[in-house]
């Protein structure tokens, strides 16, 4: 009994020395993307990152994937702090890139507005005002009844045919059943030969779906990180930020 209760004891500290390894190892991951990012702005600047905001692994990952890839017409959807850095980087490397941001909230994309004048980064932007609205049948996934107004993304988006980076870390998951899904269906007439999809919060079931769903749409299939997916038919480079090895 006692060998037995000892093997136990063994065997929850190791399990827990891994965790805490595993957590080590991740948080020097953040901070060393978010170091890469930052390089973009001023030391004296400051880019409000949230729980809700996208991480800074993801948006390091968009930013090699931008430059790697070459991409010149990127749509994301959910504007915020993804939205300057990739700006920032357009400006920065002097790109010839047209960028779209779709919010549907009025009070967070006057708010974008002002970020985006305060660096002097508005005219690099489109931002496109699109208020949740009854979503046609066809962008839907099963019980999904909103998405962005889609009248007002085809007008800001014009004869637009050649999208190769889509960015989806919007609408709210909560607004519908499988918010985010109706992004691929609506721009896949748009699209570009070679393309990058990143979706985040994809470790959650409706997302993790979502992501499965586009694969099979696209022909491709999803590389799933620790927060996101991301799906692409670009294969000469690899895009993935430098990991620290893990121990």
């Amino acid at each position: 009994m006692t060998n037995r209760i000892k093997k136990r004891i063994k065997n929850f500290i190791n399990q827990r020395i891994k965790e805490i390894k595993k957590h080590q190892t991740l948080t020097q991951q953040t901070a060393l993307d978010y170091a890469q990012i930052s390089r973009l702005f001023p030391e004296s600047n400051f880019i409000p990152l949230t729980s809700w905001s996208i991480s800074p692994s993801v948006i390091l990952h968009i930013l090699n994937d931008i430059v790697i890839n070459k991409r010149k017409n990127i749509i994301e959807f959910g504007s915020g702090a993804s939205t300057l850095y990739i700006a920032r980087l357009i400006q920065t490397l002097k790109l010839e890139v047209k960028f779209y941001s779709v919010e549907s909230n009025e009070d967070w994309i006057q708010k974008m507005k002002k970020e985006l004048t305060l660096y002097n980064l508005q005219d690099v932007v489109t931002l496109i005002y699109a208020p949740l609205k009854e979503a046609p049948e066809n962008l839907c996934l099963k019980e999904q009844k909103l998405w962005y107004d889609t009248e007002i993304i085809n007008k800001a988006l014009e004869n637009n045919k050649a999208i190769d980076l889509i960015i989806v870390d919007g609408p709210y998951g909560g607004s519908t059943p499988f918010a985010r899904y109706s992004a691929i269906p609506f721009l896949q007439d748009r699209l570009a030969k070679e393309i990058g999809v990143f979706l985040d919060d994809a470790r959650r079931e409706q997302e993790h779906e979502i992501a499965h769903q586009w694969a099979e749409i696209l022909n491709l299939k999803p590389r799933n990180f620790r927060r996101y997916s991301y799906i692409t038919n670009n294969s000469e480079f690899i895009t993935t930020p430098y990991e620290i090895a893990k121990s």
